[in-house]
């Protein structure tokens, strides 16, 4: 459905909003609305937020689990950037 709901988006030039709680879902958006309470807490791109691993944890939202993975390895020391959303990205930080 959601591949429907891009190429709508694409084709038609039609705006889309996605209210979800499955952080897969919002990693294609262009920007991302995190709520807390009725109130915007975050704003940015997919990227910019799940570079957030902490803070979106604080508002008890779940993160992708190669988003997941990509933190503690950083944590860890491994020299990879935060905000990693696919497992290609992740594969392509560890491969350089």
């Amino acid at each position: 459905m959601l591949e429907a709901v891009r190429e709508l988006n694409r084709q038609e030039k039609v705006t889309v909003i996605l209210i979800t709680h499955y952080m897969e879902e919002v990693i294609h958006a262009d920007r991302v609305y995190v709520m807390d309470s009725g109130s915007v807490v975050m704003e940015g791109t997919p990227k910019e937020i799940f570079s957030q691993v902490d803070t979106l944890k604080e508002y008890r939202l779940d993160v992708p689990q190669v988003t997941l993975l990509a933190h503690e390895l950083h944590k860890a020391g491994v020299d990879i950037p935060e905000g990693i959303l696919t497992t290609e990205e992740l594969v392509g930080a560890l491969c350089r």
